[in-house]
């Protein structure tokens, strides 16, 4: 798979620090749509080579855009850009017009960009209600089932600022976490982990609110009227996942496939991809994995569309901004 050519700038003078800079610039071109879903970025040895900076500085913004949802990271395979950036572009449209036509009036009065643009920023945080870098929802999930989903769902739902936090990771941020639990208002996390995060946040006086997802009906009509013995394989980010996605469809009594569960960033690789491919009839990829897989070989490879349960979509509305939840 091509690695997305890409040019970025950094500016030494700028008040914001340069892996601010690079991963602000990466966030607005895949919302722009520059770059894509698929898309590889380049390796953090070349990128750093190229702007003249630390190979650890473009793994901090790697790793920053992963927890945030925008790329996925797998050694071996490098960083891949998931569809997140989509849920953002008509909104990133709308934004570069109105720069646009701010930087127009800029010129006309013979002010310099970069006060004006320093300005702006002191103005914006002057406005905001949460002090930066802070976070309302905790989410807590496992690395193998679609934390992206449900992560978008919940910022969707609530309006509310939305930071990961990964179960497997729980052990090595005990400090931090009690943290970040003095700016957070509630911790949600899925039915898959409810009684391990439960158990993790007992003592600690924070709501912990329960959310769980099913399978778009129209997917499991879908599924049932394929042939019997059809070879079907079930992917997600892990194999934890690619399970859950299979036993909705066997909790709903489809039971003449033949079935196999994958992890992508688990156990796959490209050419592992190609060889299963080649020997399944049909491939369900989550969001997370879908467009990756679907470059490799869009006649078999179909979108595994989620949905939040009734109960779970209603708890997430009833989240206000304003609201204290403390």
């Amino acid at each position: 798979m091509d690695t997305k050519q890409l040019t970025l700038r950094i500016d030494p003078d700028w008040t914001f620090n340069v892996n601010t800079q690079i991963r602000e610039q990466l966030r607005c071109l895949i919302a722009m749509g520059v770059i894509q879903s698929g898309d590889m970025l380049p390796a953090a040895n070349q990128l750093a080579e190229e702007l003249g900076v630390n190979r650890n500085t473009i793994n901090l913004v790697y790793n920053q855009l992963r927890d945030e949802g925008f790329v996925t990271m797998n050694k071996g395979r490098g960083t891949q850009v998931t569809a997140k950036g989509q849920l953002y572009h008509e909104q990133s449209l709308l934004l570069m017009d109105l720069i646009k036509e701010t930087v127009k009036q800029v010129e006309l009065n013979n002010i310099e960009l970069k006060p004006f643009f320093m300005t702006g920023l002191a103005y914006a945080l002057q406005q905001s209600s949460f002090p930066d870098g802070q976070s309302d929802i905790l989410f807590v999930e496992c690395k193998g089932h679609d934390h992206f989903f449900y992560r978008q769902v919940i910022e969707k739902a609530t309006g509310l600022n939305v930071e990961t936090l990964f179960l497997e990771d729980l052990p090595f941020h005990e400090d931090s976490i009690h943290d970040k639990l003095q700016h957070i208002k509630i911790v949600v996390t899925t039915l898959n982990h409810a009684t391990e995060v439960k158990k993790y946040f007992a003592a600690l006086n924070i709501k912990i609110l329960v959310i769980g997802a099913d399978i778009e009906p129209s997917l499991l009509l879908e599924i049932s009227s394929l042939e019997k013995n059809t070879r079907v394989s079930f992917i997600c980010l892990g194999k934890i996942g690619g399970e859950w996605m299979a036993s909705r469809v066997q909790e709903a009594g489809i039971h003449h496939l033949n079935v196999e569960t994958l992890g992508w960033e688990e156990e796959l690789d490209q050419e592992e991809s190609l060889r299963l491919l080649q020997k399944t009839d049909r491939v369900y990829a989550s969001g997370a994995v879908f467009p990756a897989l679907f470059k490799l070989a869009p006649d078999k490879v179909v979108p595994y569309p989620m949905r939040l349960e009734p109960s779970s979509a209603n708890l997430l509305n009833d989240i206000s901004i304003h609201s204290d939840m403390k």
